[in-house]
């Protein structure tokens, strides 16, 4: 590598802050050691924890190896990343706090080091120590060069391999479209998880009680069409059978079933849906005790829903106790930590009222209070499936 065509200029060694690099390492560790424990919890959970036999614990097993297998393949890549990330860090620390010692210490004024690769010293009195300056500063500069060189592939080819196997792990790729998901599965996720920690401004805020319209506008975005447009403003907004929000001149107008859980609830799994409009099946309902019950985190896959689909809540508290009073949306599956302090693999779920991202399925706004909860997974028929 010739120095003068490759090491960096004055100003670019000047503005760098290698730290960075050291806290990328130790979040890609902690990544890669949280990734590893899940793909031990999920792989133990099938093989010595549910007790059943025959064809379908065959089948589930060997897709637990293999998924436990990828797993481990991208906790290597970011065991990877923390490495080269790290090994850049300590290769390069020391010749940049060198750097920008000299700069600061000599440069001052007339002296001043040109920003060209030969790191020259002007107008030094002493023209020799202007260029043992020189010479200093640019074996330095090559020290960060040849480092640079070496790590920085590494550390792309380790990005490039946790981009390449991610969908895997999360499955339905978490943070992204959706990876094998229907096209009209995929908006509606994606549409989730850009508003879970906000509210649309094209939709009326409903403060404390927005997971209904929420869940609605994810619906929206999944290509569902409204059924009913309202007719006189607000004279068909507690008919079950119509789903739709109008916003016009007149006013906000939409239906119970747009913004209201029970209504919600009835309205997808009535009979002989209209064509393009939400439908759906209650897959599963079962209860939560309380808040440190054990429950299994990837209840919603092992039910069979796929992102897109909803959970409804009914949580034991407030005005509404004893009936369906929360919604929320099935985004995918992550690596989370539990209340006790476990990393498992856990289906997630988006949801408002509170802004939630991506947090288990099982840990539910509310209070202690809200305990015992009974919640019903619903599946929901989108276009294309």
């Amino acid at each position: 590598m010739s120095p003068v065509e490759s090491i960096p200029t004055r100003d670019q060694v000047t503005s760098w802050n290698p730290t960075p690099l050291k806290d990328i390492a130790a979040n890609a560790g902690k990544i890669g050691d949280e990734i590893s424990l899940a793909s031990a919890y999920v792989h133990k959970a099938l093989h010595d924890d549910l007790h059943w036999s025959g064809a379908a614990r065959t089948a589930a097993e060997d897709r637990a190896d293999r998924e436990q297998r990828e797993m481990r393949a991208v906790a290597n890549a970011y065991y990877d990343l923390e490495s080269a990330a790290e090994k850049l860090f300590q290769a390069i620390e020391y010749s940049v706090d060198q750097i920008k010692q000299i700069v600061k210490l000599h440069e001052v004024e007339p002296v001043f080091i040109g920003n060209d690769q030969a790191w020259t010293v002007h107008n030094m009195e002493n023209e020799d120590e202007a260029v043992n300056l020189s010479g200093s500063l640019v074996s330095y500069a090559t020290t960060i060069a040849e480092a640079d060189a070496f790590w920085k592939p590494k550390i792309q080819q380790a990005i490039d391999e946790i981009r390449r196997m991610a969908p895997i792990v999360n499955g339905v790729g978490i943070e992204s479209s959706g990876s094998g998901l229907s096209p009209a599965r995929a908006a509606a996720v994606e549409y989730a998880n850009q508003w879970a920690l906000g509210r649309n401004p094209d939709y009326a805020d409903l403060g404390e009680a927005d997971c209904t319209n929420f869940v609605s506008q994810c619906l929206r975005a999944g290509g569902f069409q409204d059924e009913g447009d309202g007719g006189v403003p607000k004279m068909h907004r507690d008919d079950n059978a119509r789903w739709y929000y109008d916003d016009d001149r007149t006013g906000v107008d939409k239906s119970y079933t747009w913004g209201g859980a029970p209504n919600l609830h009835d309205y997808l799994l009535r009979d002989n849906p209209k064509d393009g409009t939400p439908s759906g099946s209650e897959a599963q309902v079962g209860s939560i005790t309380t808040t440190t019950a054990p429950v299994d985190p990837l209840a919603l896959s092992r039910a069979g829903l796929k992102p897109g689909d909803i959970v409804q809540y009914e949580l034991n508290d407030g005005a509404n106790a004893g009936t369906i009073n929360h919604t929320a949306i099935y985004v995918g599956q992550k690596p989370v930590t539990m209340p006790n302090g476990e990393t498992v693999m856990a289906d997630v779920v988006d949801y408002h009222s509170k802004e939630n991202k991506q947090v288990p399925w099982s840990l539910q706004q509310g209070s202690d209070e809200s305990f015992p909860l009974t919640y019903h997974m619903i599946k929901v028929d989108y276009p294309g499936d």
